[in-house]
């Protein structure tokens, strides 16, 4: 008996969830009687479930698959939490500096090393002495211009006057550089920090060698280009013409042709003979010297003979010997003797150096004398003069439970009013013009199908 009451109370309680489902109306009418008005809610409703199922099922999947962002703030950032929010979040940080200008100084150093010939004893007097020598009898000694012992004191001069003015044009780029500002609007990463500054004081060390080597290489332009006459006469002779028409003589200059291949000052400066030692009878340029200096050149103008030859004789000790005892050939006992200091020099040392020992002197000019150059770049202290207040970072996410929830909620508030307000009338409106489509019939006739059963039948057809 129990078990037929539970059968009945299942079946009573299915039979009444079907009718209810069945049944189920949201646009219900004020006029309960009406059949029509009825079936028109249940058909409305039934779309108004199954619109609302389908555009909520586009709408997770789309959601799904949208990214979004979501932004975050730090206040006051230390260089430590900097860094990680930069290794993490590299692409979408911002940190504005609260000061977005510093000077060069403040974060960067600069320093050169220059050739060891610019700090080297033989720039020194008792060296020069070498050339201001003491005759004992002032009548007794007379050598060649383009003897070492002669020629030889303009290079050391000249290699002198280079230095300090590669030091003082550098010194004086680096004030400006040191002046010179960054401006960063927002703060930099450590990597970005140096590879910044890297490119600045790359930029300033090109520039300042460019600058300077211009200004020499038109002054030497305008030298060869006017033809002046050398002191030491190794680049122009004089030469005295004697006119028979007017019986005067007439003095001029005519380019020498004493050096190798056939070169002539007055179309190359690249024009060069080997530097010695000659005997004191010797009276003529074009023989070569009777010892030769290893390096040494002597080209039109001093400056010509200094920037073609190399340093290579002052890095051997047994050369720099040959320079001494080349002090006494064939004037021993006409001379006062070598400063002590100058006959004990030590040679030059390459270790750290960056040019050969047989690299023309030119080429270490180029580069004003310097080996390299000594920097460093300071982050710490540029982050602290940054001192950016915040930092802001974004991260997008794919999936959010909560603000998926808050689309779907929009979503179906709209939804949901936008068919309320047109499904019950598209219904009706549905089924009149349907209606309108079937072959009007009499009224009188006994089959004729009212919109009652039209409806009627729609409705069942649905369910």
């Amino acid at each position: 008996m129990k078990r037929k009451i539970s059968i009945y109370f299942l079946l009573a309680v299915t039979a009444y969830v079907h009718r209810t489902i069945h049944n189920f109306n949201l646009f219900s009418s004020d006029n309960k009687n009406n059949p029509d008005d009825e079936r028109i809610g249940v058909m409305a409703t039934r779309l108004y479930i199954l619109f609302t199922i389908i555009g909520l099922i586009i709408l997770s999947c789309y959601t799904l698959l949208l990214t979004h962002s979501h932004t975050y703030t730090i206040k006051g950032p230390s260089l430590s939490k900097f860094e990680d929010l930069h290794s993490m979040h590299s692409l979408t940080l911002n940190c504005p500096c609260s000061n977005f200008s510093m000077s060069h100084a403040r974060i960067m150093s600069l320093y050169p090393r220059y050739h060891s010939i610019c700090s080297s004893d033989y720039l020194k007097d008792y060296w020069l002495s070498y050339f201001g020598r003491v005759e004992i009898n002032l009548d007794s000694v007379d050598f060649l211009t383009t003897d070492f012992r002669t020629s030889g004191q303009s290079f050391f001069k000249l290699i002198t006057i280079l230095c300090v003015t590669a030091n003082e044009t550098v010194e004086n780029a680096l004030k400006v550089f040191r002046s010179n500002r960054l401006v960063t609007m927002n703060a930099l990463s450590r990597s970005q920090f140096h590879i910044e500054t890297t490119r600045r004081l790359k930029q300033f060390q090109e520039q300042t060698i460019a600058s300077f080597l211009g200004l020499i290489e038109l002054i030497r332009s305008s030298i060869q280009t006017n033809q002046l006459a050398e002191e030491t006469w190794t680049n122009v002779g004089p030469l005295s013409i004697y006119n028979n028409e007017t019986s005067k003589w007439s003095f001029r200059f005519r380019p020498r042709d004493f050096y190798t291949n056939s070169c002539s000052c007055a179309v190359s400066d690249q024009c060069t003979r080997p530097v010695g030692f000659y005997l004191q009878e010797t009276d003529n340029m074009l023989v070569p010297p009777n010892i030769i200096v290893p390096g040494l050149v002597l080209g039109c103008y001093a400056m010509d003979s200094l920037l073609l030859s190399t340093l290579e004789c002052f890095y051997e000790k047994k050369c720099i010997k040959l320079l001494v005892d080349g002090y006494y050939f064939d004037v021993v006992d006409l001379v006062r003797p070598l400063d002590i200091r100058a006959v004990q020099i030590e040679p030059l040392r390459n270790e750290g150096s960056r040019f050969y020992p047989n690299t023309t002197i030119n080429e270490i000019f180029s580069q004003l004398f310097i080996e390299d150059w000594i920097n460093s770049s300071n982050f710490t202290a540029y982050y602290e003069r940054c001192a950016p207040a915040q930092c802001t970072y974004t991260i997008q996410k794919r999936f959010d439970a909560g603000h998926m929830f808050t689309i779907m909620l929009g979503f179906y508030g709209g939804l949901s009013t936008i068919l309320e307000i047109i499904l019950p009338s598209l219904v009706k409106t549905s089924l009149q013009l349907w209606i309108k489509r079937k072959k009007p019939v009499q009224s009188d006739n006994p089959n004729v199908i009212t919109t009652g059963k039209i409806m009627s039948l729609l409705f069942h057809s649905i369910k």
